[in-house]
């Protein structure tokens, strides 16, 4: 091959590859943003699989359930108690239990929803699918799929369509 033939030669592989070197660096351009949650003043927004939830620095912790539940079960004193019409949830009170949130308004939720969490590598078969922690706060989805969220001593999940609040 003459020396006008190589030039060329390599002139077309390194269009060839520098194209695709191009491609592969802008995947990160054009891909969706890392899942996570935000930060917003000092609260956290994040999704627990179909809810939108929020976690306050004073530990507040509150979910925007995707399909309002019929009821909610909410142990007082011992005792279940069903609570109709639930649209979200919340813990905000170390003397009460976790409790619909029905003037939340979608307070938890960011315009356009809210990022998902990071899915962890569990390591053992018992570790949670996704979890996150903030102001001693800490919401997860457990191995199972059960969406669970506790704070100041309380806490609510949903395995099913009635969420139960303690």
């Amino acid at each position: 091959m003459s020396r006008v033939g190589k030039v060329a030669a390599a002139g077309v592989c390194g269009g060839i590859l520098g194209m695709v070197a191009g491609l592969f660096t802008a995947i990160p351009a054009t891909a969706e943003a890392a899942p996570g949650p935000v930060l917003v003043g000092d609260t956290a927004y994040f999704a627990l699989g179909d809810w939108n939830c929020a976690i306050r620095a004073d530990g507040t912790v509150g979910c925007d359930l995707a399909d309002p539940a019929a009821s909610m079960n909410v142990l007082y004193a011992g005792i279940q108690v069903p609570v109709p019409n639930v649209p979200a949830i919340i813990v905000d009170s170390k003397t009460l239990p976790a409790r619909p949130h029905w003037d939340s308004n979608g307070s938890h939720t960011l315009p356009g929803g809210n990022p998902e969490l990071p899915r962890f590598a569990a390591v053992h078969y018992h570790d949670p699918q996704y979890s996150f922690t903030y102001a001693g706060a800490n919401c997860q989805i457990t191995f199972k799929g059960v969406a669970v969220c506790t704070s100041m001593g309380h806490g609510f999940s949903q395995w099913g369509p009635v969420p139960f609040g303690y």
